[in-house]
């Protein structure tokens, strides 16, 4: 077997937040490969770190110290541009859902297709084929108020998918599906 790169790659990495009661040490000394195709879970307590990790995977929390690797390259040597880039390669599924409420579904699934610049033939296409996967494809002219929590999830889970991204970072992507 060849040496491989890992895809994400974190170094020594901690995150400390500093507010009105001092300072909260949320992530310590965290050093972790990922290679291309493994599958991790990171499980815990509340409160206990889970979120902020895999928001500095992709620097959406900017670790205090540490560094993070995608494909090689430090995260935080990257301009804002190739930042934006990169994370174009990693899908995010947010334990909040972050839908656009004046999209409809259909709609909010081609955002990141519109974001890279694909037709908007091929992007709804696209989101037609996802929203079919994930069980929606009734719903795609509703509006995410429209929906419960479960059927946002599984919008957000298709959004997420829709631009075949490299790597899938998930923040508790399931907690509010059905166990089917």
């Amino acid at each position: 077997m060849k040496n491989q790169t890992p895809i994400i790659q974190l170094k020594g990495l901690g995150k400390e937040f500093t507010g009105s009661q001092g300072t909260v040490r949320a992530l310590e000394n965290i050093d972790l490969e990922i290679m291309s195709g493994e599958i991790f879970g990171i499980i815990g307590l509340s409160g206990a770190g889970k979120s902020t990790l895999v928001r500095c995977m992709n620097f959406l929390e900017v670790p205090t110290e540490g560094e993070v690797l995608f494909e090689d390259r430090p995260l935080s040597k990257m301009t804002d541009r190739e930042l934006r880039e990169t994370r174009r390669s990693m899908g995010m599924i947010f334990q909040q859902f972050n839908l656009l409420a004046q999209r409809n579904i259909l709609k909010n699934v081609c955002f990141p297709m519109e974001l890279q610049k694909t037709p908007k033939d091929q992007a709804e296409k696209r989101a037609r084929e996802l929203l079919e996967m994930v069980g929606l494809a009734d719903r795609e002219k509703a509006y995410p108020a429209q929906l419960s929590g479960g059927q946002k999830q599984r919008v957000a889970i298709a959004r997420a998918l829709a631009t075949n991204p490299k790597v899938l970072l998930c923040d508790e992507a399931t907690s509010a599906l059905d166990p089917n």
